[in-house]
């Protein structure tokens, strides 16, 4: 059986953005390939009865601030607090980074700028054109990134994304699926290594 991470995020997610690296890395360390699956989280909310983070209880908003500052820290990444283009709508987002594997590209690059314009850079992604600066920055072709991003066929390959992480229960970002088991969370990783090496067994 092959080794294989369902990666289900929302390209907004603070914790997608803190956990990013570490999950890449995780791949690199078990030989396992992650499959990028970028999800209206809005929509994944509104199936499982969620409130979003920004729409929370002050006392869970306060929180979130703290324990993201203190990760912020702990991994090395500038991320500003209340980023002023959050929330935003991620469809477009959602649309660039299926479209980079459609193409051929460097899904964890456009995945990472994505969550870092949002969360470091203040660059607010439902919008073509700052977006495209966020791609132009790594060096991706923005112009047949977002020209595939319009096409129906991705409209309907991400909508079929988000319900297939509302139909294997997915009601966080990010959440990780590996063999059927969810992983929810960036502080799961340890779990995840375990779960891998029973997968490679």
């Amino acid at each position: 059986m092959s080794k294989v991470i369902d990666y289900y995020f929302g390209p907004i997610s603070g914790y997608a953005y803190l956990g990013h690296a570490a999950l890449m890395a995780l791949a690199r360390e078990t030989g396992a390939r992650v499959r990028f699956l970028p999800i209206d989280m809005l929509k994944v909310y509104e199936a499982s009865g969620l409130r979003p983070p920004y729409d929370q209880s002050e006392a869970a908003r306060s929180y979130r601030v703290e324990d993201q500052r203190r990760l912020a820290r702990m991994r090395g990444l500038r991320m500003k607090v209340g980023p002023e283009n959050y929330p935003a709508d991620t469809r477009l987002a959602c649309r660039v980074i299926l479209a980079a594997g459609r193409l051929g590209l460097d899904q964890d690059s456009i995945a990472m700028a994505c969550l870092r314009g949002t969360w470091a850079e203040g660059r607010n992604i439902a919008d073509p054109g700052d977006l495209g600066e966020a791609l132009r920055q790594i060096d991706m072709p923005c112009m047949d990134l977002l020209h595939t991003a319009e096409t129906e066929e991705l409209r309907d390959e991400a909508d079929a994304v988000t319900q297939a992480a509302i139909d294997a229960g997915v009601f966080g970002s990010p959440t990780y699926v590996i063999d059927g088991e969810r992983f929810w969370g960036q502080d799961r990783l340890d779990f995840m290594r375990e779960a891998l090496r029973k997968v490679a067994a």
